[in-house]
């Protein structure tokens, strides 16, 4: 058995969300320096992400007074389940319902219950929480690992927290989880190498925190900044258009390509490293 393949977690630390590009992975907003690291919004005090499979159909075949056969077929609804969170971020609420945060700067506002609903945009959901290697046996027995979800084709709808005496108000935000073709580099899900080609989350476990940073080329730079300074010793991988890419050197968090990625190429850093918080 590989390192890492039996693991008990608990709690819930990082969660972000980002819209969904068209080629099903990250999408870089507008105006975005092209050599920054675009990883979506954290979405802050996180309490809780509950996702739920659906309970296959049953049908069963009957004759001569007895059930002789049950079938088990895919159910007919996605996955799907809750955030729950003890912070409320405009930002966040406006990009999972397609509106705008407005009013000065001083003064923010937000719409709930919109002509939106039902126009949502579809958005990339990772959450990650910590645990430990929990094989008998293993030579990495109760070191510390972290188990992330991720949901690469998701929709959420937010309720607003309540106003109640005496307690903290949760923002809930309704997740659905739809089919997806491609994980989080941005690479086609195959029988060969998946086991499957359609999948509405993924479970991915590593020893640091994942971070998946997105970019676009302009073919002209080579040098891109990411976000957070790698661990020692992690996995990293990059992509570019969905395509292993491993012509590059990393010093600290500058990435720099042998050859400028093409103009609107979407490149993809997917890497493991040390949070503070």
């Amino acid at each position: 058995m590989s390192r890492n393949e039996v693991s008990t977690g608990i709690g819930l630390r990082h969660v972000r969300v980002a819209e969904r590009d068209t080629d099903g992975t990250i999408k870089v907003p507008s105006g975005t320096a092209h050599n920054v690291a675009y990883s979506g919004l954290r979405i802050e005090g996180a309490n809780a992400l509950a996702l739920a499979i659906p309970a296959p159909q049953r049908v069963s075949a009957q004759g001569d007074d007895r059930v002789y056969h049950t079938f088990t077929l895919p159910p007919t609804e996605v996955a799907s389940g809750d955030l729950r969170v003890s912070k409320t971020n405009m930002n966040v609420i406006a990009l999972i319902s397609g509106v705008k945060v407005f009013e000065s700067p001083t003064m923010r506002a937000v719409g709930f219950g919109t002509d939106k609903q039902g126009l949502e945009p579809a958005v990339v959901l990772w959450g990650c929480r910590q645990a430990i290697d929990s094989e008998g046996g293993s030579a990495y027995f109760g070191q510390q690992v972290w188990q992330t979800y991720y949901c690469p084709n998701a929709e959420l709808n937010v309720q607003p927290a309540s106003m109640e005496n005496a307690a903290v108000g949760e923002v809930v935000y309704n997740v659905t989880c739809n089919d997806a073709t491609k994980g989080h580099l941005g690479e086609t899900f195959t029988t060969l190498l998946n086991g499957f080609t359609k999948a509405q989350y993924l479970m991915i476990v590593t020893l640091n925190h994942l971070m998946i940073d997105a970019f676009t080329g302009d073919a002209v730079h080579r040098a891109f900044t990411l976000s957070q300074t790698p661990s020692t010793g992690s996995v990293e991988r990059c992509t570019v258009n969905g395509v292993i890419n491993t012509a590059y050197t990393r010093v600290t968090t500058t990435v720099t390509f042998t050859t400028a990625p093409a103009a609107s190429a979407k490149i993809l850093f997917c890497y493991e490293y040390v949070a503070t918080n």
